[in-house]
Parts: C-alpha cells; structure tokens; sequence
C-alpha cells in the first residue's frame, strides 16, 4: 500500500502503520494448530484502521474498493482459526471502537465490537455465547467467526439467536439481514461484508445452577446424557469432562476428580443430585470449555497439540469414542447441542494419532486447523455465503481466500 493512500486513510479514520501493532492484529487463534502455525506467520496487512462509527466503515471501504486493496475486519480475534490473517495484505479493519450496547426487554442490540463481558461478568445475558467471553472475545466477532458455545444444548448455534445483521457490503453499501439471511454473514469472517451491529435475542432466565455429577465410565455418563436429552428438564448448559483434561485443570478449578464429570447447568432449580461447589468452581472457570481444552493442553503439556473436533449424532458418540479412547489420543471434553449431537475435542501431540483419530471419527465437520470456512459450515449456510460472495464481491476483496468459490 503506498504512502497516498495510507495519507488519504488518515484523513478519514485512525490509522496505525507500526510495524509491531500490525502484526500483532494480524493474528489470531491459528497459533495453536501445527499445521497453520509456521505458514500463517509470514502474513500480515499493511495497516490497521480503528473507525470510530458504521460511516467511518463506509468511507474505508469507499476507499479500498476505488484502489483494489483487500479488507479484513478484526474485533476481537478469538474465535476460530484464521478469520483475521491477512492472506493479500491489505487492511485491517479493527473494530474494537464499535461498542455501542442497548438492552431493551429480551433483545440487545450491540456494537460488532462490543463485549460479552468486564470484570468476569456478562454485560447482558446471551442465549449463546462463546468460552472466550472474559478474554475479549466480541459479539461481532462471535457471529463472524463463531459458531456454537456455552448454551448451545438448550440454543444451538449462535447465528439461530440473532435478529439483525447490519453490514458495509463488497459494494460499498450498509445493508440489513434479517431472517434466515444473516446466515449470509454468519461465521463468513467477513468475507461477504463488514458487520458494524446486531440485534439478537437474549435469555429470560439467567438464574444458573451448575452441579457437577461423576461417573465411573464413559458409557455411563453418555447415558445419562441421553437422558437429559429425553427428559423435560430446565437446562441450559452440558459439558462433559474427561478424567485426563479434569487433572490438567485442576490447579485452574480447584477441583479433583478422577472420574468423567459431567457438568450440567439447569436453569433454576436442578432436579440432580450432584455437587454443587464442585459444579460453581468449574463453572466459574468455563474458559476452560471447547477451545479453551486446547490452550489449557497445550500449557500443560508445554507443547503443540493436533486437535480434532467432530460433529456426532448422540447414538453414534458412544462406539466412535471407545474406539478413540483405545488410542493414545486424549477425549478432553465433549460438548452437546439441542440437536441430539456431541462435539467431542481430541488432542494429541502424534501426527501419527491424529490420523488414527479422524480414521475412527471419519474425519472432521469443523476443521479447526484450516482457514476456509469451506471446511466449518453445513452446506445450505455455505451456499448462501458463496452465492452473496459471487455476486458482490467478484474480486474477492473482503477477506480474500477465505472462501473457496
């Protein structure tokens, strides 16, 4: 990018060309996957932009599509991997100073970079939200690059919950999704617009009870799973933790078991008899869930990790992750969706395993090791990301190779 355009940038909006700041917001999660770790380093953008409104947005795109230079938005750059590395160079287009948040009855409408949480504590009650929720993560970021998260057994995906999207399009326009349309920018990493708010429904009931219940087997404990699922019972939440990841945490937790422990958040009053300190400390910790198993591996063992996440019917979850614990991968937790599934995540530090693994799982639904959204969606979402991109975006400047046509 050439000292003119930069000059016409700063007319407009901050920008930060310091080498350092560059390169740091050029990164995101892909440092924990050895397949990305080494490749991904050597990318980064030319600048960063911090626009302080949705018409500060305009006028950079305005820029960037009449000089053919590649955007890439960035809120807090904890979901996924891949979605803020500048693969073309380019812009980066932070939007960290979008936190404009209104709580109005059981909907919030929220800046793209505003945040779940200060302090430790939830701004506002999500229905989803994702385990990064005291580390910066966003509610922007969340939707474009996120998928499900703490709630997900009573609400599913994130993108089921949001009302509106409004986005600056590959055209240059502010445009509004609504309905089954905000699918078209939902987990799309920006690569079919820059999303600057959201309107999305929030909980009635936040009033959580965590307990934890042990189980001898892992067979036990996904039957009982299997009976939440079947009973009419008020919960939110379902995390199940195995004995190996429960040892690597519990100097995080403050919790020691050496059982499978099965956390089960109901709202209100749980029905269960299980331990109900033991459940609020892990609750209190719940960073540690989904991505959060990797990073606490990784620390502990002070090593990479291959990581495998899959999506599985509950009937199938059983015989696929015997046949897993028979190798010398770890089951570090499985979560559980409203649709009957369980997202197991397996880690190991042998490439030679990893491949053992996705031979029994029968490979990976949600790659967290590549950067193509191709490899994370369900086919009719993808479709509607790949048409949008298709028609207004032919030069493929928003976050350019992101999306395989």
């Amino acid at each position: 990018m050439n000292n003119f355009l930069s000059s016409k940038l700063s007319r407009e909006v901050k920008v930060i060309d310091d080498p350092k700041v560059v390169a740091e917001k050029s990164r995101d999660f892909s440092h924990t996957s050895p397949f990305l770790l080494e490749k991904m380093k050597k990318h980064k953008a030319d600048v960063v932009v911090l626009p302080q409104s949705e018409e500060d947005v305009l006028k950079v795109v305005e820029l960037a599509l009449e000089e053919h230079i590649p955007l890439v938005p960035r809120a807090g750059g904890r979901n996924n991997v891949g979605g803020v590395i500048p693969l073309k160079g380019g812009i980066i287009v932070d939007l960290s100073y979008l936190t404009s948040l209104s709580v109005d009855n059981n909907e919030v409408i929220a800046g793209a970079g505003s945040l779940f949480s200060q302090e430790g504590k939830l701004l506002f009650s999500p229905r989803v939200y994702p385990s990064t929720f005291s580390e910066g993560a966003t509610v922007g970021g969340f939707f474009s690059g996120g998928s499900g998260g703490i709630g997900e057994f009573k609400y599913g995906r994130n993108w089921d919950h949001v009302l509106e999207v409004r986005m600056v399009n590959p055209r240059g326009k502010m445009t509004t999704l609504r309905g089954g349309d905000v699918k078209v920018a939902a987990h799309a990493e920006g690569t079919t617009g820059i999303v600057t708010r959201l309107r999305l429904m929030t909980r009635k009931n936040d009033n959580d009870v965590p307990i934890m219940l042990e189980f001898d087997s892992l067979k036990e404990s996904l039957n009982f799973v299997e009976s939440l699922f079947d009973g009419d019972y008020p919960i939110y939440h379902v995390t199940l933790r195995s004995p190996q990841m429960s040892k690597l945490s519990e100097n995080i937790t403050g919790v020691s078991t050496n059982k499978w422990n099965l956390m089960v958040v109901c709202e209100g009053e749980c029905p269960f008899h299980g331990n109900l300190k033991a459940g609020a400390k892990v609750w209190e910790k719940r960073f540690l869930f989904f991505g959060g198993t990797i990073t606490t591996a990784m620390g502990a063992y002070k090593r990479r990790m291959y990581y495998m996440v899959k999506d599985i019917p509950l009937e199938e979850t059983l015989e696929k992750l015997t046949k897993v614990s028979e190798t010398d991968a770890m089951i570090a937790d499985v979560e559980f969706d409203v649709g009957r599934s369980s997202h197991p995540f397996v880690l190991t530090d042998s490439p030679s395993t990893y491949k053992q693994v996705g031979e029994i799982l029968g490979g990976t639904n949600f790659d967290l090791n590549s950067i193509r959204i191709n490899d994370r969606l369900k086919p009719d979402h993808l479709h509607r990301i790949m048409w949008y991109k298709r028609a207004y975006d032919k030069e493929d400047l928003f976050n350019p190779g992101k999306v395989e046509i």
